[in-house]
């Protein structure tokens, strides 16, 4: 319709006295424009939808339709299916962990002695037996079910009434399945006692090594990840600092125990990817869920200076020595003065060349402390042959007479201590030093020399007496239950399992005392954890690593050669008399037939005693020709007179002999001739070199 055209008609009820009448004004058009189009024409074109954009509404429609009804569909079924999974997994997860008694592991904290393997093995058998009689009794209610349909419920015996009670049981445990799976989907934050299947963790919470941690906050989730990948619930971890070796960092279980964390420290060692034994706990004795633990990615003792020996005649037994240090810098002191110790160390572990030698190069420094040292089957502690108080022990049966002289000497020193006025304690002076026996290889001892040691324990402390050994291993008939109420100090370098309880008592290993974890040297390049240990002991009450100080074979000879030039204490004679030992025990070591007359030459040259001398020198006389009488004249003062007394006579010889016999006197006897020689009997000798080996004894002789 163009736009010029006016129309012809029009309705009749327009009113045009309201129009203003005009026309279509055209501009006229620049001189650069070009129309294409006519002026005024406009061109109208029919509205037509193409074919194949109905074709693709309509494909849209029908996806469209047909995915929200796969999706609902999927929506409906794919729940049910995950829950039934996620519940299977976890149930078989759990009974696998029933039968294994995985719980009754945690609640013992591992099974790191014989015995907890033995009950966890009774409860396996049990729990066993258990879903045995268990499955006898569903296939017998099965079994009556199916009589139930046949007889009552006229079914044929032989077609599917057989199915109907286990496909109800079957359906029954499908549905349980299921709605346990949706409980595990649904609360992700199920209790640390319950095990969690694989599908209940979210993506990236698996446990990453400790390497990859940069700071911190790393460390707090790599720790947080690997504990609850064990199960193991917290509560709070916090990083107390980064040390030298290592990460130090505190930490509250949640529903757990620190011997459920070391039950699992072989595979939390796997988590971090850091070495064998690195992962420590030390639990809070005052809060059970508390502990602290070290992650060891360093050797701690990798700075320790080299030591230095002591002087000669430096110190006392009363004095503190450092031989060692902990892992977190706290010094291992020695207080000598009443310690008694054990030391249990696989072949390797330092053993000897850590801890014994250590101990001994303290006790030799000591002014008031002597030690001897013996080993039945080994070379002991040779190195410090010349300082010790006796020659090197060595054997089962010198072990023995040993240990018994010791006894001996521990027991008769009651009366020295209290004939002293020393008090409750011995006092330990040069004069009445303190005694250490040092034995190594303690369990190839005889069966009489263990229970001599063990006496020794018991009534050693307060005579100053005191017993060192060492063993590589631990076992019932020769440690026992005296070992936990007798020894002062225990210490465990490299050890087995079985030894823990053994030497640290029940529930060491759960409480953090892992010395199974370390590992014993091969050579002197591969030292690997030589001479590092766990003590119990009065101030020594924590789980952390302690090592001994690595003294060398030279400084040892070197401090031995300016002790012998100082001089050693010995033996005190007191002692040695009260326990009838004084011709036993000689600086040249034990003889093992002594006659009397030795005795007195022994108790000479201890005691500086000039009579005994003289004693000694008649008494050699009647036990060189096993005589019962000897003259005056023609033999007694003749053996005097050559021993260098050229100026006694008869009358200082009776002098001599009643000061120490009171009441004695010169008889007549037969000699050679002479029916009536006049001299001296040799009981009267005998008992005038008893008032001079024990004076008290003496005393009660003549009374």
């Amino acid at each position: 319709m163009s736009t010029e055209t006016e129309p012809q008609t029009f309705p009749a009820d327009w009113d045009f006295t309201k129009v203003i009448k005009g026309q279509i004004v055209e501009p006229e058009p620049a001189a650069e424009e070009v129309d294409d189009i006519a002026p005024g024409m406009v061109e109208t074109v029919p509205a037509r939808t193409p074919v194949l954009r109905q074709t693709a509404s309509a494909a849209m429609v029908v996806a469209s339709v047909t995915g929200k009804a796969a999706g609902l569909t999927a929506r409906t079924v794919f729940p049910p299916i995950k829950w039934f999974a996620v519940g299977a997994a976890a149930t078989s997860v759990l009974g696998w962990r029933y039968v294994r008694a995985h719980d009754h592991q945690e609640v013992l904290g591992g099974m790191s002695t014989g015995a907890d393997w033995g009950k966890v093995e009774r409860t396996r058998k049990s729990r066993w037996k258990i879903l045995g009689w268990s499955a006898g009794a569903v296939a017998a209610l099965d079994l009556a079910g199916w009589w139930a349909l046949v007889k009552y419920g006229e079914l044929a015996a032989l077609d599917w009434s057989w199915a109907v009670m286990p496909g109800v049981e079957a359906l029954a445990a499908g549905t349980l399945l299921t709605a346990y799976g949706r409980y595990r989907v649904q609360n992700p934050g199920i209790g640390p006692g319950q095990m969690l299947a694989d599908e209940d963790q979210d993506d990236g919470e698996e446990p990453y090594p400790l390497s990859w941690c940069t700071n911190g906050e790393q460390v707090i989730e790599c720790i947080e990840r690997a504990l609850a990948h064990e199960r193991i619930a917290t509560r709070r971890v916090q990083i107390l600092g980064h040390r030298p070796w290592g990460w130090e960092v505190d930490i509250d279980l949640k529903g757990s125990t620190p011997g459920k964390v070391n039950a699992a420290a072989d595979q939390l060692d796997a988590h971090f990817d850091i070495a064998k034994g690195g992962t420590l706990i030390e639990p809070d004795p005052s809060r059970s869920a508390h502990i602290v633990l070290r992650l060891v990615t360093a050797d701690p003792f990798a700075n320790m200076p080299r030591p230095a020996v002591h002087a000669p005649n430096s110190l006392s037994v009363k004095d503190v020595a450092v031989r060692g240090r902990s892992m977190d810098g706290g010094p291992l002191e020695l207080r000598l003065r009443g310690m008694s110790m054990l030391v249990i160390g696989k072949s390797g572990s330092a053993k000897t060349k850590g801890a014994l030698r250590c101990i001994a190069e303290t006790i030799t420094a000591c002014r008031d402390a002597i030690a001897i040292e013996m080993d039945p089957v080994k070379g002991g502690l040779r190195e410090f042959e010349g300082v010790m108080a006796a020659p090197p022990i060595r054997g089962g049966k010198a072990c023995t007479e040993w240990l018994s002289h010791l006894v001996a000497i521990a027991s008769a020193r009651n009366d020295v201590k209290h004939r002293l006025n020393m008090g409750d304690l011995w006092e330990p002076s040069r004069d009445h030093p303190a005694i250490y026996a040092i034995v190594d290889e303690f369990i190839y001892l005889p069966k009489e020399a263990k229970a001599l040691a063990i006496e020794l324990l018991r009534i050693g402390r307060e005579t100053g007496s005191y017993l060192i050994f060492a063993a590589q291993e631990g076992t019932e008939d020769s440690l026992g239950d005296a070992i936990a109420d007798s020894v002062t100090y225990r210490v465990m370098l490299a050890s087995r399992a079985e030894d823990i309880r053994l030497v640290l008592g029940t529930g060491a290993a759960a409480a953090g005392y892992r010395p199974d974890r370390l590992q014993p040297a091969v050579d002197d390049e591969r030292v690997y954890d030589a001479g590092k240990c766990f003590i119990r002991g009065p101030g020594y009450d924590r789980p952390i690593l302690w090592k001994w100080d690595r003294i060398s074979r030279d400084q040892i000879m070197e401090a031995v050669a300016d002790r012998k030039t100082a001089g050693r204490p010995w033996f005190d004679q007191d002692s040695l008399a009260a326990a009838n030992l004084l011709h036993v025990i000689t600086r040249s070591g034990t003889a093992d037939t002594v006659s009397l007359s030795d005795r007195l030459d022994a108790l000479a040259s201890q005691g500086g005693i000039d009579d005994a001398r003289l004693v000694a020198v008649l008494m050699r006389e009647f036990e060189l020709g096993g005589h019962t009488f000897l003259p005056t004249s023609e033999v007694l003062l003749p053996a005097l007179h050559g021993a260098g007394e050229t100026d006694m006579d008869a009358n200082k010889l009776a002098q001599l002999l009643k000061a120490h016999a009171p009441g004695a006197a010169a008889g007549k006897g037969k000699w050679l001739d002479t029916p009536q020689a006049r001299g001296w009997h040799r009981a009267t000798v005998e008992q005038a070199a008893a008032g001079l080996i024990d004076p008290s004894t003496a005393r009660l002789s003549a009374a």
